[in-house]
């Protein structure tokens, strides 16, 4: 009988459960109560655990365990480890200590750039793909514009966009190679779904997109952690003997690689279960610290050392692409627990404190084995740890899942649209709806308070009046709005979202002006036959654009889109929806 089945995802964990141990354990009662035996007493707890990944049964536990006494950059700190490998902790803890009295770990960040690449073919002429690249670069970045708002705001985003030629390698193969900055957070989400967004944008009938991805391959994000000493405070009884065969192990490794890759996996000991513990990605940690290992064609040393002048020196130079905030390490109770206890680190402090556990772990195992001897592991998934996090109900689960099925996926736009069905229903003012705004507008008289701002009631209706009269052509408002603002700020009139209360346009005046008219419904009446105008100059024109004084150059369809958002502004203002 096949043990193939469909359909297994959908059921419950029970189920799971039962088909699994009828199928496999022949329905022993001892393998369902060991499953069940490292589930969570805490059901809540326990549902979290069991969204983080697919087809979950039950909890597969590792040792937490705790390094003290690490003082990095004269700050003291206790390290969180999570490893099955016995003495990994108490060796970290044992050198901590150790170096504690001799000056500690002095540690920087060199760079915390991180890498994305689209890969496409382009058999066409070299130049005139360099010509379209250039032309459509500015786009190419307004493309992100909706992902990289909440990351540029933190003070990241998109470095740089290059066209990269490859095709001295592999026939008509061309990248575009873009840098990113992405701050406390690890990024991989963020720089997926850019990436998806330009190569979506970039392609054309000529240009076939192979893939979009980020690099796990961060030369441009390094750390560098080091130790030192005069060579008699090594202690021992043949302090300089030992500083000798240490330098030649760390030499050996540099132009060995059979000794260079067990060298580095025990650095990686130490780097791996503090990754672990505070809930990064210890597989990309991996794959772009071996990466950089090898570097300049050969698997070499992530450490160094140098005795010279009487002072022993020992270092390490890595890459590491961390995050403390987003994904598990905002999720995972343990992993919050774990920034915690390390003062909660930004992600280059984290890079600092990682980078020194593994340089301890090295300094371990080399003085172990020159002495005594030494014997001796996301879309969707990601957007259920999003919906966790902000406490979404099984129903807005459903919704969001639902709304993003062919969507791109980015913390913030999944927040906007959680935000969105929380919200009531935006009731929308049709301004080109002459009665329906008179009508609105005539409920107004002096004694009329608005809920926010300066304004009085005709105040706001002149100022509606005199806005429109930028579209119109009849208020030439002298602001420059910069390529890249625009293109930053333009994808707002696309949303739901309104105008948000507070909100004051660099070309208005502080103070409200003085009034133009001599009653409100005088101001009505030039507001709706501004209105009409409105509609007037773009039907005769249909290609118009005119530029606003905050959004960019707009034409007909998003001139529309920023009236309903600014007349509902205002007529919220003074209770009228």
């Amino acid at each position: 009988m096949s043990k193939i089945i469909s359909g297994f995802s959908k059921l419950s964990k029970e189920e799971k459960i039962d088909w699994l141990a009828e199928n496999y354990f022949n329905s022993q009662p001892e393998i369902i109560q060991t499953i069940k035996q490292y589930w969570n007493v805490d059901e809540k707890l326990q549902q979290l655990h069991d969204d983080f990944i697919e087809n979950t049964i039950s909890n597969f536990y590792m040792p937490y365990g705790i390094a003290p006494n690490f003082v990095i950059n004269g700050r003291e700190y206790v390290v969180p480890m999570v490893v099955e490998e016995s003495s990994v902790v108490a060796a970290a803890s044992k050198v901590a200590k150790y170096w504690s009295t001799r000056g500690g770990f002095k540690t920087k960040v060199i760079s915390t750039t991180k890498i994305g690449q689209v890969h496409f073919i382009y058999a066409g002429d070299k130049s005139d793909l360099e010509k379209y690249f250039q032309a459509n670069k500015t786009e190419l970045y307004a493309a992100t514009a909706s992902i990289t708002k909440n990351m540029e705001k933190r003070g990241g985003g998109i470095l740089d966009i290059e066209l990269a030629d490859k095709t001295d390698k592999l026939s008509d193969y061309y990248q575009l190679h873009v840098t990113f900055e992405t701050k406390d957070s690890m990024g991989a989400n963020f720089i997926n779904s850019c990436l998806e967004a330009i190569a979506k944008r970039f392609q054309n009938e000529e240009i076939e997109v192979i893939m979009s991805i980020l690099s796990n391959y961060v030369p441009e994000c390094i750390v560098q952690a080091e130790v030192s000493c005069p060579i008699e405070d090594l202690g021992g009884e043949n302090p300089e003997k030992f500083a000798y065969k240490f330098e030649q192990a760390v030499k050996i490794a540099e132009i060995e690689p059979y000794r260079a890759v067990t060298h580095n996996k025990g650095i990686m000991n130490g780097i791996d279960a503090v990754v672990l513990a505070t809930g990064n990605d210890f597989r990309a940690i991996e794959s772009g610290a071996h990466a950089y290992a090898a570097r300049n064609g050969e698997y070499s040393s992530l450490t160094y050392c140098e005795v010279k002048d009487g002072i022993f020196r020992f270092w390490i130079e890595i890459p590491l692409a961390l995050g403390t905030v987003g994904g598990l390490t905002a999720l995972h109770p343990m992993a919050k627990l774990s920034l915690d206890m390390m003062q909660k680190p930004s992600a280059r402090t984290l890079m600092q404190i990682i980078a020194a556990a593994g340089l301890a772990q090295n300094f371990a195992a080399l003085r172990a084995l020159t002495t005594k001897g030494i014997q001796h592991g996301h879309m969707k998934m990601h957007l259920m740890n999003i919906l966790n996090q902000h406490n979404a109900t099984a129903t807005e689960k459903d919704q969001v899942v639902a709304y993003f099925e062919n969507r791109t996926v980015s913390h913030s736009a999944v927040v906007e649209k959680l935000n969105a069905l929380r919200k009531p229903s935006i009731q929308w003012v049709d301004f080109s709806n002459e009665d329906e705004v008179r009508t609105q507008l005539q409920k107004l008289n002096s004694d009329s308070n608005p809920s926010f701002g300066n304004m009085n009631a005709q105040q706001m209706i002149e100022h509606l009046s005199a806005v429109t009269q930028i579209p119109n052509g009849n208020w030439k408002v002298d602001i420059f709005v910069e390529d890249e603002k625009a293109a930053r700020r333009k994808p707002f009139l696309n949303t739901d979202n309104e105008i948000q209360v507070g909100f004051k346009a660099s070309f208005l005046s502080e103070n409200p002006v003085p009034l133009k008219f001599n009653s409100i419904d005088e101001a009505i009446d030039d507001l709706i036959s501004q209105v009409k105008l409105f509609f007037e100059v773009f039907e005769k024109d249909t290609s118009r654009k005119v530029t606003h004084p905050f959004f960019g150059e707009l034409d007909f369809e998003y001139w529309k889109k920023f009236q309903v958002k600014h007349f509902t502004h205002h007529f919220k203002q003074f209770g009228l929806v």
